[in-house]
């Protein structure tokens, strides 16, 4: 059963990068506290362990989804699940071969075409007829078998459709999946849970007017409405008329995408340039609020997304992508050579802080750098600044990098915008594995926790990356309501 991944006692430096909307990972081991606490604190009792461990994420942290096709198609429903399962040792060994992973989905979550009309309209804005609770890769929204993913030695199921709502319509945007790895007699070796979030909180109508969809936080038709005929008139296209006849057009047909592998048409911004750098013309202020009345990050909201122990420390969004002037410029700047981004660039450039140092990336395929702020996984300030500092593509984004071994970040510190500690407001509690493996809501291994997967302590404490033996101390407050 066990596979022949054996950990490798030599590091190889492997840069930890973030993928996602809001924050660079920042190893959550590794950032500045001026308060009172020691770094000696004493280690609560280990649970008790077996003979195998599992880590499970998101990769992409909060998904946003639109809960209403009817009109377009913006964010079709998809929820990423990841998980890498280790047989304890020493040496511990990856496990690929020999076992089945599967996930389930909680009770009154099995059924997402009650409360979002997907799969209604998936015939046009997918061109294809998709079956009822099944999302775009084939995944079912209620159980299902991962698979693997050899490269990265770990185990998939992407596009899971989750919907932000219970199938009895109340508004649920963490959702709890069972992830049960099984040995080929079919006999259970480890069970854990994963967070898969969605949320369809959108602000449309905030601007659009048209009011909230009747479920709470949704697009309803009236914003729908009035948003194609804002992009009719002022794109000269035909949008509101061919959804009126039964024929919703989706956004990413036009708007590339990378994070979906949407090719776009060319000559067309991409569809993060597009959003932000035309609604960035009416929106200002410089505030983590700006981000909030589109994203699902309000300090009012029912949904608060980014959740990660950087928020903890006094960290928002635009502490890694900026302003959203600044974060719309970068996004043009890639696309600089198309007449809509020349356009949109004069306008806001202006309004840029002097100084600013504008470096041009591609949305998704790029993010900000974790170590632009934790230099050789280090700790840093709060003072520190990624914006600017992007990696060199996708497979370079924290949600897919990997130490020399073959463990990816994630694995012990938790999917983008929800890394260790995250908060548990609302009573949502997403520290899973660190609780149910060390007892500690923090980064698996940290303060001398290795044992969750070595059966003994290693000696070099710098056995995925350098640092590692640097104590975690708890953020000085880790919001709970």
């Amino acid at each position: 059963m066990d596979s022949n991944n054996r950990f490798q006692q030599n590091w190889k430096p492997i840069a930890l990068t973030f993928a996602g909307i809001i924050a660079a990972i920042g190893i959550a081991t590794s950032i500045v506290v001026t308060h009172n606490q020691t770094e000696s604190a004493a280690k609560p009792p280990k649970p008790v362990l077996g003979d195998y461990v599992a880590f499970a994420w998101n990769t992409i942290g909060m998904k946003c989804v639109s809960d209403n096709d009817k009109y377009f198609a913006m964010h079709t429903p998809g929820n990423d699940l990841w998980v890498q399962v280790v047989k304890r040792g020493d040496p511990p060994a990856i496990v690929t071969d020999g076992i089945q992973v599967e996930y389930r989905a909680p009770e009154n979550h099995n059924d997402p075409s009650k409360t979002i009309n997907f799969w209604d309209y998936a015939k046009f804005t997918m061109h294809k007829e998709i079956p009822k609770n099944v999302g775009k890769s084939g995944n079912a929204s209620d159980t299902g078998i991962l698979k693997l993913n050899g490269e990265k030695k770990a185990f998939t199921a992407l596009g899971i459709p989750i919907s932000p709502y219970t199938d009895d319509g109340q508004i649920e945007p963490y959702v709890m999946y069972d992830v049960s790895v099984k040995g080929t007699d079919g006999t259970e070796l480890i069970r854990t849970k994963a967070g898969l979030p969605s949320s369809a909180e959108v602000s449309c109508y905030k601007c659009h007017s048209g009011g909230e969809a009747e479920d709470g936080i949704g697009l309803s038709d009236k914003t729908a409405r009035n948003i194609l005929m804002a992009h009719d008139k002022n794109q000269g296209t035909n949008l509101l008329a061919e959804a009126e006849a039964g024929r919703p057009q989706n956004c990413l047909d036009c708007h590339s995408a990378a994070n979906v592998n949407a090719k776009g048409k060319e000559g067309v911004l991409s569809m993060s340039a597009a959003m932000h750098g035309k609604h960035a013309q009416f929106m200002s202020g410089n505030t983590e609020q700006t981000c909030a009345s589109c994203h699902p990050t309000s300090k009012t909201g029912q949904v608060r997304c980014e959740r990660s122990v950087h928020t903890s420390f006094g960290m928002d969004c635009q502490s890694c992508h900026g302003t959203l002037e600044e974060h719309a410029v970068s996004l043009l700047t890639a696309q600089k050579e198309l007449p809509a981004a020349q356009r949109l660039l004069k306008w806001l450039e202006e309004r840029l802080p002097e100084n600013t140092k504008v470096v041009g990336r591609t949305p998704w395929a790029q993010e900000p750098d974790c170590l632009s702020c934790h230099t050789n996984y280090g700790k840093t300030d709060l003072n520190a600044d990624s914006y600017g500092h992007w990696t060199a593509g996708m497979q370079a984004n924290y949600r897919f990098t990997a130490d020399a071994s073959g463990m990816m970040c994630a694995s012990c510190h938790g999917s983008p915008h929800l890394q260790y500690p995250t908060n548990t407001l609302f009573g949502y509690d997403l520290n899973i594995q660190p609780v149910q493996y060390q007892g500690l809501a923090a980064p698996i291994g940290a303060n001398g926790n290795c044992t969750v997967c070595h059966l003994t302590e290693p000696k070099d404490k710098n056995y995925h990356h350098p640092n590692m033996g640097q104590a975690f101390i708890a953020p000085p407050s880790v919001p709970t309501e």
